[in-house]
């Protein structure tokens, strides 16, 4: 599948057909509040986006995520997309632009939004996300914010088609040690990484929306 045949794709699922949390709930770590829950009481969350950029290398469609680095945080070291907490007056789809260029270099005005997809919320974090999907028709040259981004992962858009990508482990959870428990949580593995929790979240709904015309590589 090419790049323009991908998008007009999604931009047709991201307006008429999303999945929504009938998806979510194939990768979801734990029962978690609906997004329309929170939403009701929206002084209750924190309002954050992220952003699912994908992009042609050598002809094959991509998209990107990152690991952030390690901190003494609800999400240090995990693999996320790009993004973080709305700042002052912007909407959310500027929230999520803004990340993606402070984090990994590519300029908001080279991108082209697709559409925001169904939103999550992340308990330990009180975060409600709002997650987009853009583009951009080149191979970005990416430039990683160090003190927040450890790697780049760039990643095939077969591979979240792919069934032998979807697994399941004991993954620790907790906000601190002493009180962290094990849970069976489903997961991605891309490029050899465990993509579990909100990102995989996330990454379900999307791949509900390809796997009827994207085969795996």
């Amino acid at each position: 599948m090419t790049l323009s045949e991908l998008t007009a794709l999604l931009f047709h699922e991201i307006n008429y057909n999303l999945p929504g949390p009938e998806a979510h709930k194939l990768m979801a770590p734990y029962k978690r509040p609906t997004a329309n829950s929170i939403k009701q009481s929206p002084n209750n969350a924190k309002l954050s986006a992220v952003l699912m950029l994908i992009y042609p290398k050598g002809n094959i469609p991509h998209f990107t995520l990152i690991q952030r680095t390690a901190y003494n945080g609800t999400h240090g070291g995990q693999i996320s997309f790009p993004g973080g907490k709305q700042e002052g007056n912007e909407s959310l789809k500027e929230t999520a632009l803004r990340e993606t260029f402070e984090e990994i270099g590519v300029a908001p005005d080279k991108i082209q939004v697709l559409g925001e997809i169904t939103q999550i919320y992340i308990p330990p974090s009180n975060f409600l996300v709002s997650p987009f999907i853009g583009f951009v028709d080149y191979e970005p040259v990416f430039t990683r914010e160090v003190k927040e981004v450890e790697e780049i992962i760039e990643v095939k858009i077969s591979d979240l088609t792919d069934d032998s990508n979807i697994k399941q482990k004991k993954i620790k959870v907790g906000k601190q040690a002493e009180k962290q428990v094990l849970i069976d949580v489903p997961y991605f593995e891309l490029n050899y990484e465990i993509v579990w929790g909100a990102t995989a979240t996330i990454l379900s709904e999307v791949r509900q929306m390809l796997i009827n015309t994207i085969k795996p590589a």
